[in-house]
């Protein structure tokens, strides 16, 4: 059996996996997350500024922001 993920890890796979445009649809199957518990993700990391919908699309993009959490995420985990 596998190991829970915790929500700091939730987040880094939904920002990892949108470094590229993605669909709400394939977030949700991509990071394994129930369609209610991926609305709550995305409105907390849109909150902060961590995820962007791409120009005026339906897909999500992983912004700046984002990218500099992924970054230092990264490294913790190569810490630890």
């Amino acid at each position: 059996m596998g190991s829970k993920r915790d929500r700091v890890e939730i987040m880094a796979e939904i920002l990892d996996l949108c470094t590229e445009p993605q669909t709400k649809t394939h977030v949700m199957y991509g990071t394994n997350l129930s369609w209610k518990m991926l609305q709550q993700y995305i409105g907390h990391m849109q909150s902060r500024e961590l995820l962007e919908i791409e120009n005026t699309s339906t897909k999500y993009i992983t912004s700046d922001r984002g990218k500099e959490f992924l970054h230092r995420w990264r490294e913790l985990k190569e810490l630890l």
